[in-house]
């Protein structure tokens, strides 16, 4: 199982995606990819940033047909177990001295509770945790 980072997901709607991430998505067998709940609300957040600025609702279609179509039964969520997995991955950062998001701890831990790998750009945000991880964007 791999886990699509928010800046993956963002990729594929550049009117021109990064050559490496599209082969590296490609050599991929695409019932393993899934999307997580965290990951979601941070591409909603920037549809609505973008509904705002714009009137354009572009990006909520796109998200829409993503949710509604190949990732339909995809999409690792949010509980109990990764909620209090989160905390701990937050305490353990900020004890290493180098604190993490809520939103990043969020998300190690729902890849973490599912044994996925993550796919991001950002390793470097997710490093200390045990987490598997993957650079699309340089290992394309």
């Amino acid at each position: 199982m791999i886990v699509l980072d928010t800046n993956v997901i963002s990729e594929f709607a550049r009117p021109t995606p990064n050559e490496k991430v599209k082969a590296w998505i490609l050599r991929q067998d695409g019932s393993r990819i899934w999307l997580c709940t965290v990951g979601l609300m941070e591409q909603i957040y920037g549809a609505e940033r973008v509904f705002l600025k714009t009137g354009s609702d572009r990006f909520f279609r796109a998200i829409e047909n993503l949710v509604k179509g190949q990732f339909r039964d995809r999409i690792a969520g949010w509980d109990l177990e990764t909620a209090m997995a989160t905390g701990r991955l937050r305490a353990k950062r900020e004890s290493m001295g180098r604190p993490i998001s809520v939103q990043h701890a969020m998300i190690a831990a729902i890849c973490l509770a599912n044994g996925a790998t993550l796919a991001t750009r950002n390793t470097r945000d997710f490093e200390g945790l045990d987490l598997k991880l993957v650079n699309p964007f340089e290992d394309g």
